[in-house]
């Protein structure tokens, strides 16, 4: 039990064992266990061989001369946590992403789980570090964190030939099990060649129609000529009506339904669902049973969702065959593409507990994520009338007639693209991302020297988004709202946000076709201005706005902000 103490301190296993030789096991056991001290120390006590070459047994020294060696094998080894290492870091009391130190809010003494946002400006030394460390001092773990573009992609690049694992303690494997955003080696591998083929020109097609539809229902809730309040609950709506019918494929309609058949059903449980999978993580089963009506609620909606998808997986294989005959380009869901695998003559098969798996994972990158980055979109260009205008035109420009808006039209929308791609870069909608090291690794830093790491075995690595996308050496005056950076050759293709990689975001180009076809027509029909307090600037507007970013479920963002909407010629 020591041991284990011992090694949620240590970066790696080498650097434990490193540890071990300097008896700091002995030093836990003394500290740890006062009551039975003299035992202890006879467990770790010395045969000596005396010059006759008889054995003597060397007994410990009376108690009151050992109290000083605890107390002195302690305070090196808390130096040692304190100043050795082969990297620069933080020494904070606990690990700020893992109980009890992420439910601490941030305060003088405890960096807290949202330090990544808070330091984003001034984090890693002033962005003098492209590789930090982070070591509690008395619980958590230990690790590595990497603080820039050029940082991300090596461990993101390399990901297949490092064979980097996520880490259990931050996925969702224990609500709906494995998924492609689980999955390590070559079980991921199997999940990507399904799912990544599934998000074709077609299913994008369909997300261009089916964005027109659910957006002019979504106008009849909008106020012309006046101030909205709830425009992250309606893009919340919006979001999930599309996964739900490009996704799934069911026609789930804006406004919620009362009825009792399989969609209404679906979509009332998917609703609190979608907003309660942190409930699901944090607490313990047996919570779930408790006599409160708001958690028998959220559990009932989970166990509808999850059942509901396994009965209609057995449905639509039905309907697959009968698909299958008027050739796979028929199929425009997802969810009918995924279920398609599982059968035995696919070259690459996903079971039905996994298609499930996969389908809430892309469920939940895709509803609040997306949801999150429309709204600090639309928020950034309401404080930037000049952007907005150029992204205005570029709309009338590309797109001649809201009525018959294409997948060609939308790709074509360069500038707005860019404009989503920069609200996302300076409100990220992830904190960061984390990966296990199971065998040694070689980090190439270039700051503050170019020097090789080495990442030994049993390390963690922390990759930093709020800081890499705010880090002045790849992004010039990072807190500046710039969309035209995003047209340079060299970021166009490589948007950080979405990861790198092969292990990069899977449904980017879902939710980039989706997200950008809404834009384009909610600013061809609106003029868009975020409300400021009397007195302020629009600098002071965003400060406050952006003092007020937090979670909301799964994603980070700016949360509602009332903004103004003017309806155009």
């Amino acid at each position: 039990m020591a041991r284990r103490g011992i090694r949620r301190y240590c970066l790696n296993d080498s650097e434990f064992d490193e540890v071990c030789t300097m008896h700091c096991v002995f030093a836990f056991l003394v500290i740890c266990d006062q009551n039975n001290l003299r035992p202890a120390y006879h467990r770790f006590h010395s045969i000596h061989t005396n010059k006759r070459g008889t054995a003597v047994n060397i007994e410990p020294p009376p108690l009151h001369t050992m109290l000083p060696l605890p107390l002195c094998i302690g305070t090196l080894f808390f130096a040692y946590r304190l100043f050795h290492g082969y990297v620069k870091g933080y020494r904070p009391l606990l690990d700020p992403h893992s109980l009890p130190g992420n439910a601490i809010p941030a305060n003088w003494w405890h960096m807290g789980f949202m330090w990544p946002w808070i330091q984003r400006k001034h984090a890693h030394f002033n962005h003098t570090y492209d590789l930090t460390t982070i070591i509690p001092i008395l619980a958590g773990n230990s690790m590595y964190i990497a603080a820039s573009v050029g940082m991300a992609r090596q461990i993101w690049g390399n990901e297949g030939k490092t064979h980097l694992v996520k880490p259990s303690d931050f996925t969702t494997e224990a609500v709906w099990g494995s998924s492609i955003a689980l999955a390590n080696g070559e079980d991921w591998k199997r999940h990507r060649r399904v799912v990544a083929p599934a998000i074709s020109s077609n299913m994008l097609s369909r997300v261009v129609d089916e964005s027109a539809l659910v957006y002019q229902k979504m106008c009849k809730d909008l106020t012309p000529n006046g101030v909205v309040t709830d425009l992250h609950s309606l893009l919340l709506r919006f979001t999930l009506v599309m996964i739900c019918r490009c996704g799934f494929g069911m026609s789930v309609d804006w406004k919620p339904s009362t009825a009792n058949d399989e969609v209404a059903i679906f979509d009332r449980a998917l609703s609190i669902a979608s907003t309660t999978l942190i409930h699901r993580l944090i607490f313990p089963n047996w919570v779930w049973r408790l006599p409160v009506q708001r958690l028998r609620e959220i559990d009932e909606s989970w166990t509808t969702v999850l059942t509901l998808i396994a009965s209609l997986a057995a449905g639509r294989q039905v309907q697959y065959s009968t698909l299958k005959e008027l050739g796979d380009s028929e199929i425009t869901d997802l969810f009918t593409k995924l279920v398609s695998s599982t059968e035995e003559a696919s070259r690459y098969t996903l079971t039905p507990a996994e298609v499930t798996g996969d389908m809430m994972s892309l469920l939940f990158a895709g509803n609040e994520t997306t949801s999150s980055v429309l709204m600090s979109t639309l928020v950034f260009l309401g404080l930037h009338p000049d952007q907005q205008q150029t992204a205005y035109e570029e709309i009338l420009r590309e797109v001649p007639s809201r009525e018959e808006i294409t997948l060609r039209n939308v790709s074509g929308l360069k500038y707005l693209l860019a404009c989503m791609h920069e609200a996302h870069r300076l409100v990220p909608a992830t904190i960061n991302l984390p990966r296990d090291v199971p065998e040694d690794i070689v980090l190439r830093t270039m700051l503050p020297t170019e020097q090789d790491i080495i990442i030994r075995k049993g390390s963690r690595v922390m990759i930093d988004i709020m800081a890499v996308c705010h880090n002045p050496h790849d992004f010039p005056a990072p807190e500046s709202f710039n969309p035209a950076r995003w047209l340079s050759p060299d970021l166009k293709e490589d948007v950080i946000m979405f990861g790198a990689g092969p292990r990069s975001c899977v449904g980017r180009r879902f939710a980039q076709t989706e997200a950008v076809t809404f834009l384009a027509h909610f600013l061809r029909d609106w003029q868009v201005e975020t409300v400021l307090h009397a007195g302020e600037t629009q600098q002071t507007a965003l400060d406050r706005i952006l003092s007020g970013a937090s979670m909301f479920g799964t994603a980070f963002g700016v949360g509602e902000v009332p903004v103004k909407i003017t309806k155009r010629d």
